[in-house]
């Protein structure tokens, strides 16, 4: 079950794009789910621009992922949602994370679903995760940083 109480602590920043073609992301929110939400809001708004959810969205293409620990269950979750930006594009406006579990192996597993009109858009080349971010859990809150790069063009 999810409580959405926990959105009062969700935040996200991003840096713009370097000439290298690498901009960092930071997230966080009060427990793995809401952190991972405002992570992949993070990702979402790198990738297509300002995420400005008009509510009018119908339709929604799942997400989901697995993952030893959150860092991993972050990059399998936003490798999927990736995979739709490249499918949809800018059609997407908005990401949700509806639950987190943990496996009977002790590992993650995540789900959710990214929303908007869903029109497929021309083919692009969405960014991809540099690296296995740094995860921060911390009493109150948990911490995601991540860097991604994309190609210039």
């Amino acid at each position: 079950m999810t409580d959405r109480d926990d959105d009062r602590r969700e935040s996200f920043m991003t840096t713009r794009w370097d000439h290298h073609g690498i901009a960092v992301l930071e997230a966080t929110g009060a427990n793995a789910r809401s952190a991972l939400e405002s992570g992949l809001r993070a990702v979402m708004t790198l990738a297509v621009g300002p995420v400005l959810s008009t509510g009018d969205a119908t339709r929604s293409a799942p997400i989901h992922g697995e993952g030893e620990d959150l860092a991993e269950l972050f990059v399998d979750m936003a490798e999927d949602l990736l995979a739709q930006i490249e499918h949809f594009g800018s059609s997407l406006d908005d990401v949700v994370v509806d639950g987190v579990l943990r496996t009977e192996r002790g590992g993650y597993s995540g789900w959710g679903h990214a929303s908007g009109t869903l029109e497929v858009a021309s083919p692009s080349v969405a960014p991809r995760l540099l690296s296995v971010p740094k995860v921060i859990e911390e009493d109150t809150r948990v911490v995601i940083r991540a860097r991604l790069h994309r190609t210039c063009t």
